[in-house]
Protein backbone atom coordinates (compact mmCIF):
# COMPACT_ATOMS: atom_id res chain seq x y z
CA UNK A 1 0.00 0.00 0.00
CA UNK A 2 1.60 3.47 -0.90
CA UNK A 3 0.55 6.78 0.55
CA UNK A 4 -2.14 8.61 -1.53
CA UNK A 5 -0.11 11.09 -4.03
CA UNK A 6 -1.74 13.86 -6.28
CA UNK A 7 -0.76 13.98 -9.95
CA UNK A 8 1.05 16.47 -10.53
CA UNK A 9 0.25 16.42 -14.31
CA UNK A 10 -1.74 14.78 -17.10
CA UNK A 11 -0.23 11.62 -17.96
CA UNK A 12 -1.15 8.34 -19.47
CA UNK A 13 -0.05 5.16 -16.94
CA UNK A 14 0.28 1.50 -18.40
CA UNK A 15 2.80 0.35 -15.27
CA UNK A 16 4.24 2.00 -11.65
CA UNK A 17 7.67 1.30 -10.87
CA UNK A 18 9.46 1.75 -7.84
CA UNK A 19 6.50 1.12 -5.11
CA UNK A 20 6.88 0.74 -2.07
CA UNK A 21 8.81 -2.84 -0.94
CA UNK A 22 11.36 -2.01 -4.04
CA UNK A 23 15.24 -3.30 -2.71
CA UNK A 24 18.52 -2.14 -3.86
CA UNK A 25 18.58 -4.56 -6.87
CA UNK A 26 15.14 -4.64 -7.94
CA UNK A 27 11.84 -2.24 -8.49
CA UNK A 28 8.50 -3.83 -7.73
CA UNK A 29 6.31 -2.98 -10.68
CA UNK A 30 2.46 -2.70 -11.22
CA UNK A 31 1.55 -3.49 -14.84
CA UNK A 32 -1.90 -2.37 -15.27
CA UNK A 33 -4.39 -4.19 -17.64
CA UNK A 34 -5.23 -0.82 -19.14
CA UNK A 35 -3.83 2.36 -19.44
CA UNK A 36 -5.18 4.94 -17.18
CA UNK A 37 -5.34 8.50 -17.73
CA UNK A 38 -4.39 10.80 -13.96
CA UNK A 39 -5.15 14.14 -14.13
CA UNK A 40 -3.67 17.11 -12.67
CA UNK A 41 -4.93 16.74 -8.73
CA UNK A 42 -6.45 13.23 -8.91
CA UNK A 43 -5.02 11.20 -5.82
CA UNK A 44 -4.10 8.15 -6.51
CA UNK A 45 -2.67 4.86 -4.22
CA UNK A 46 -2.03 1.14 -5.00
CA UNK A 47 -3.53 -1.65 -2.79
CA UNK A 48 -3.21 -5.57 -3.39
CA UNK A 49 -2.26 -5.38 -7.13
CA UNK A 50 -5.21 -2.49 -7.86
CA UNK A 51 -4.69 1.41 -8.60
CA UNK A 52 -7.25 3.35 -7.52
CA UNK A 53 -8.14 7.23 -8.38
CA UNK A 54 -10.12 9.44 -6.93
CA UNK A 55 -10.90 12.51 -8.37
CA UNK A 56 -12.16 15.11 -6.65
CA UNK A 57 -14.98 14.02 -4.08
CA UNK A 58 -16.49 10.86 -6.40
CA UNK A 59 -15.76 7.67 -5.08
CA UNK A 60 -12.13 6.15 -6.00
CA UNK A 61 -12.06 3.94 -9.14
CA UNK A 62 -10.43 0.44 -8.95
CA UNK A 63 -7.78 -0.29 -12.22
CA UNK A 64 -6.60 -3.68 -11.60
CA UNK A 65 -2.77 -5.01 -12.62
CA UNK A 66 -0.29 -7.31 -11.60
CA UNK A 67 2.84 -6.88 -9.43
CA UNK A 68 6.46 -7.99 -10.72
CA UNK A 69 10.00 -7.83 -10.26
CA UNK A 70 12.14 -6.27 -12.18
CA UNK A 71 16.12 -5.79 -12.37
CA UNK A 72 17.15 -1.87 -11.89
CA UNK A 73 19.95 -2.10 -14.97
Amino acid sequence: MTEPVAAGRMELVDDLEGLPGSSDGCLLALTLEVPVFLRVGDVWWVEDEVLYVQRGDAPAVAHRGRLEWRRKW
